[in-house]
Formats: structure tokens, sequence, C-alpha cells
């Protein structure tokens, strides 16, 4: 049984664990969801890709986790939190992959928000931020309607990305309603 680690009104993200390996490969090699990634991943590399994950969740207490529909327990994605450095700084990054079939019908969205929630209230982070390629409309969308500004322009791994960051220091924040249950 995985590990719940948040919940929101449709979904749960649980630990991306051994379990979900095989949805998590066919996400990774699919060309469709990475067209604005360097490469989609083979088995090995998603396997290589697996235990970065496994081994941030364990050393940092957060990282991608599964993306899991309530209704029929679907594995939708992956979704969570990320360490970056920008221009020498540490960050949190709120990072997602929906598979294509359920685009759409707001589940990054949802499922960012929810991380975006688990830093703020668990990790207590001033700011989170994300990462997005100028050509990946969709990402921005989803950062846009979460509240995330753009900040400004950086280079990574060669491509141009906004950095977007929503702060949650702001007052108006206090009087935010939360919709996630931080579970586990």
């Amino acid at each position: 049984m995985n590990k719940a680690i948040l919940e929101t009104h449709r979904l749960i993200l649980n630990e991306l664990t051994e379990e979900y390996f095989e949805d998590l490969a066919k996400l990774l090699a699919n060309p469709i969801v990475h067209k604005h990634f360097p490469k989609t991943l083979n088995r090995d590399e998603s396997k290589e890709f697996l235990e970065k994950v496994q081994s941030h969740q364990k050393e940092d207490g957060y990282s991608f986790w599964a993306v899991i529909r309530k209704e029929d327990s679907q594995f939708l994605g992956i979704c969570g939190l990320l360490k970056q450095h920008v221009n020498g700084i540490g960050e949190v990054e709120v990072g997602y992959r929906i598979d294509n079939q359920f685009w759409g019908n707001g589940y990054a969205t949802e499922a960012a928000k929810g991380c975006m929630e688990y830093a703020k209230n668990v990790l207590k982070v001033d700011s989170i931020i994300s990462l997005i390629r100028l050509v990946n409309q969709q990402s921005i969308r989803v950062a846009e309607k979460n509240g995330l500004e753009k900040e400004n322009e950086i280079i990574i791994h060669q491509y141009r990305h906004i950095v977007y960051r929503k702060r949650f220091n702001n007052k108006w924040e206090l009087y935010y309603e939360k919709s996630t249950k931080i579970l586990g």
C-alpha cells in the first residue's frame, strides 16, 4: 500500500513507488507529454528516474508523487516538489506531467495547487517557483491559474525557461480557504 502524501477534491498524491513503475515508464516514454522536454525516456532511464525520485523523497521529504484519481484509482501522471537552484539560490519548484489522455480536465492545476499548499503549510517556504519553457503554453496556463506570476527568464540545459513564482507571505493568504488535506 502506498503512502498518501496529500489529497485534493478529486485526487490523491501518493509516494512514487515500484508499484507505479509501468505507468510511470509509459508516461516518461510518451512523446506528446514530453514534446517540450529534451527527450523521452526508455525503460532503463525510467528506472533511474524512479530511483532518483525515491532518493529525493527519502533525503528531502518531497519529490514527484503519483497523481491518482480518487473515483477509479487511475494513475494520471506525476506532480510534486523539487529542489532547484536558480541564480545560485535554493528554491522549491512545483512540477507536473499528466498523461495527455487526461489533459483538459484540470488535473494538473489541481495537483499543482495541492503541492503548493503542501510547500506553504508543511515545508513553510515563503514562495514556490515553476520553471517552464516559453513554448509550453499548457504549463504556463496551469501556473497562471494557480497564481504564479512571471518573474524572469533563465537558461537551463541550453533551453530558455520562464521563472514563475508565487509568494506566500501576502496578507490575503491568511484568508485563503484550504482545499487540500495533508495526509501521512
